[in-house]
């Protein structure tokens, strides 16, 4: 039977409009994924499991200076879509942060933004925090968390006790203050790339035990201190985050250094390069070496040196807030050291230059086997292998000052021991990158080395520690009195 021309066309109009809806569909379907960035095509798009949220920095409260929020967001299904971040107070919520995930990891995002109090105009207080974000999913899965800060815009307040302080060039001195304040976190001397923290007054001992806003913080003065730089201050931080900071008199006396060279002859250089790589391979792993010594010992001073000061950091990074010691320290063994922490040091096999720097210790050669003893009281927190320290102990004393041993042959005590000045630590020997029978040995203060010479005299710890003590408690009395 023929098809009728009505037929026919009836036919050609059906198909076009099913091309014209399918063509509808896919446009709008297109636009949709364009538009939400979601995929109705994959199997994410219809699961529930909502997005996670989570701190990086959770704050402790909203300061008078600006602070950094940060929080991570994950979806591992269909991915992130929209994270809003609101601040509310006295039920008037404002938006910090409204961000449309449509470029980068759509599974993880890193949120970071500046909450400033004062734009925001945030008074003293509550404050809810709330974050929220939502998925790529059907259903839009979302998540909050809810977080609420106190508000409180009081700083610190520090007041310099001791007037003045008179250092030397690589040494330390030592300054007394008051931080006046709520519950504060962190104080200390701030350098601009250290912070020398401080103790409370009462640790000292019981002298100060009335006085609990009363602090005192040994601090290092770098060897090649410049007046020209950053100047030193007081700072203080409470547990908001409101910081505080302030000058104090300080004065610096140069001293001229010595220069001095460590001459390895080829056998102690080769002796030393052997253990210096059996080291280096035990803790690192693959190293590969050449037949040039000079360089072998180049590349393996280079690299322990880090490490060893990498483990020394660490293990310093706390000291007791007790003093442990009193009066003058003494010396590892007796004698005179071959030079002072602050000299230049130039090591050479030959005509070969292999390294130099600034001698962060003393080193003491003896002629025989010797017992080493401890410079003073305090507990032991290091007792190990190291690379071009070779077998080390490291004492901490208490109030950020330690002590290090280093290149012996032995150890006599163990990790963890509380000893009193002079007990055995160990005894004298040639390990890690020494070529002679010795002890090398340093005096810290909160982890930076300093010159011993002022600590072994009792006449210095008399007149920088004792007397400005003596001086601190007698203007606190007189204080009170009034």
């Amino acid at each position: 039977m023929a098809t009728s021309s009505n037929e026919r066309g009836l036919g050609i109009f059906f198909t076009i409009n099913v091309l014209l809806v399918v063509s509808i569909l896919v446009a709008g379907l297109v636009a949709f994924m364009q538009f939400t960035g979601a995929n109705p095509l994959s199997p994410s798009f219809l699961e529930k499991e909502p997005p996670e949220i989570a701190w990086l920095e959770e704050p402790l409260g909203i300061g008078a200076d600006p602070l950094s929020l940060r929080l991570r967001v994950r979806d591992s299904g269909a991915g992130l879509d929209e994270v809003v971040m609101r601040i509310s107070q006295r039920n008037q919520p404002k938006e910090l942060l409204k961000r449309q995930v449509r470029s980068g990891d759509i599974h993880e995002q890193e949120i970071q933004i500046a909450l400033d109090p004062k734009a925001l105009e945030l008074k003293e207080g509550k404050a809810e925090l709330q974050i929220v974000a939502f998925d790529r999913t059907l259903w839009n899965n979302g998540s909050t968390i809810n977080k609420t800060v106190q508000v409180d815009f009081i700083k610190p307040r520090i007041e310099v006790v001791t007037p003045e302080q008179n250092a030397v060039a690589g040494g330390t001195e030592l300054v007394f203050y008051k931080v006046l304040g709520k519950s504060i976190e962190r104080q200390g001397v701030d350098s601009g790339a250290n912070l020398y923290g401080g103790f409370p007054a009462k640790s000292w001992d019981q002298s100060f035990k009335s006085y609990d806003r009363v602090y005192f913080a040994f601090f290092p003065i770098p060897p090649t201190y410049d007046e020209r730089a950053t100047p030193l201050r007081i700072v203080a931080r409470d547990a908001i985050g409101n910081s505080a900071a302030a000058p104090f008199r300080y004065r610096v006396r140069r001293k001229r250094w010595s220069n001095f060279t460590l001459s390895l002859d080829t056998a102690s250089a080769v002796a030393i390069r052997e253990r210096l790589s059996a080291y280096a391979r035990e803790s690192i792993g693959a190293l590969t070496l050449s037949d040039d010594v000079a360089a072998d010992l180049r590349k393996l001073t280079k690299i322990l040196a880090q490490r060893d000061e990498t483990t020394l950091s660490e293990v310093l990074s706390v000291s007791d807030a007790k003093r442990l010691w009193t009066g003058p320290f003494g010396k590892p063994v007796p004698g005179y050291p071959s030079n002072a922490a602050g000299d230049q040091r130039t090591i050479k096999l030959g005509e070969h230059e292999i390294a130099r720097s600034t001698a962060q210790g003393a080193h003491f050669s003896v002629s025989a086997r010797t017992t080493v003893s401890s410079a003073h009281a305090g507990k032991v927190v290091l007792v190990g292998d190291l690379g071009l320290l070779g077998k080390t102990v490291v004492i901490d004393h208490g109030c950020g000052i330690s002590t290090v041993y280093a290149h012996l042959s032995e150890t006599a005590i163990n990790q963890g021991a509380v000893i009193s000045k002079g007990d055995t630590i160990g005894r004298t020997g040639s390990t890690g990158f020494s070529a002679a029978e010795g002890v090398y040995f340093e005096i810290r203060v909160s982890g930076t080395p300093v010159t011993a010479n002022e600590w072994w005299d009792e006449t210095w710890v008399r007149d920088h520690i004792d007397n400005k003590v003596g001086f601190v408690l007698r203007t606190l009395v007189g204080a009170s009195a009034e």
